[in-house]
């Protein structure tokens, strides 16, 4: 039953590992760290420990498993796994022996030391293929404890191990673990690029898919729709500036929204109002122009200077458990004047 449990926990489990040769041509940021990839696996100069660094998600999710398919594949063809030998058919349903993987669990903050024990000691098991594959998702979850334990395997690893791991912030990462990886870093995409994908990947009509791309945070964004009344909440964003009734009654859109949600939005928002007021294209989807076109309008540079402080300061706040309302409420009189004292505040 504990063993179980931990398994559960770390995503001990999780084992399969589907190849997706369309997932990663239609992403061209995929693509371009594909190719890097095959170049140095054709060439054998695959290090044993990789890290690739960048954003998480089903991109992400599809390099790391076509990459450990094509490892372990008996016969690639052009590059990718064939998909019909026995280790590409076992990979696919998950019976791979020769596979160990910790998938990530956003339920869960750390990766347990139980779990890296658990993963070390079926490492060192009989290998059945052509080599072992650890694969380690968002490492940056290694706490010091479970970090030490996995120091210990990357120093000395059983013949023929190749670990793939992925890190999200590496910043957040153990020094001690990255010094023993080799980082290949994901470029960013560009709107236009994730705007492809998203009309390609997820169906999505040519202004949805502007819209999912401008977005571009999964926190907002369900199967590529926004997973809020943006439009309202925008709207209230606009009538706060332009003075239209009481400030309180104004932003009551903004009260109905999780406060990381609607941080993470305005700030979207004010970096394109920003763009506006510096003179550059603001890079918004049409349905947007004309309400980031009002905001610029309705103060100057030096007021929005101000206004990103405040906005930072409540997403640094949004996750305060107490007086939720007073905040948003204080907000919204920040970002009528930013310079004036924080009025709701003791003291203020």
């Amino acid at each position: 039953m504990a063993e179980n449990a931990a398994e559960e926990i770390a995503g001990l489990a999780e084992r399969r590992l589907s190849s997706q040769p369309q997932t990663i041509e239609g992403a061209a940021w995929v693509r371009d760290a594909w190719a890097q990839l095959d170049r140095m696996v054709s060439a054998g100069h695959l290090p044993h420990g990789l890290l690739l660094h960048g954003r998480l998600g089903t991109t992400m999710t599809a390099l790391v498993e076509t990459l450990a398919r094509r490892l372990i594949c008996e016969a690639p063809r052009d590059g990718w796994p064939c998909g019909e030998c026995r280790a590409c058919r076992q990979a696919e349903q998950g019976s791979f022996p020769d596979v160990h993987r910790l998938a990530d669990d956003p339920e869960h903050r750390d990766i347990p030391v139980d779990a890296i024990r658990d993963l070390i000691e079926g490492a060192w098991f009989t290998r059945y293929g052509r080599m072992r594959l650890i694969v380690i998702e968002r490492i940056e979850r290694l706490n010091r404890n479970s970090g030490n334990a996995l120091l210990k395997l990357l120093e000395e690893p059983p013949e023929a191990t190749q670990f793939l791991c992925t890190v999200e912030h590496v910043d957040r990462l153990l020094p001690t673990i990255r010094s023993r990886l080799q980082r290949l870093r994901l470029r960013e995409p560009r709107q236009a690029e994730l705007a492809d994908w998203w009309q390609a990947a997820g169906g999505l009509s040519a202004e949805q898919a502007r819209l999912a791309a401008f977005v571009d945070d999964p926190a907002l964004l369900e199967d590529g729709e926004l997973t809020f009344d943006w439009q309202a909440v925008t709207r209230a964003w606009v009538d706060l500036m332009a003075g239209q009734g009481n400030p309180v009654g104004v932003i009551e859109p903004w009260l109905s929204l999780p406060r990381p949600a609607l941080a993470r939005w305005l700030l979207r928002l004010w970096a394109a109002v920003a763009r506006r007021q510096a003179g550059l294209p603001p890079d918004v989807p049409a349905v947007l122009e004309s309400r980031i076109e009002q905001l610029a309008q309705s103060r100057d540079a030096g007021h929005w200077l101000a206004v990103q402080s405040r906005l930072v300061r409540f997403a640094r706040e949004a996750g305060h458990p107490l007086h939720p309302e007073l905040a948003v409420e204080q907000l919204a009189l920040d970002l009528v004047d930013p310079r004036l004292p924080r009025r709701l505040e003791p003291g203020g």
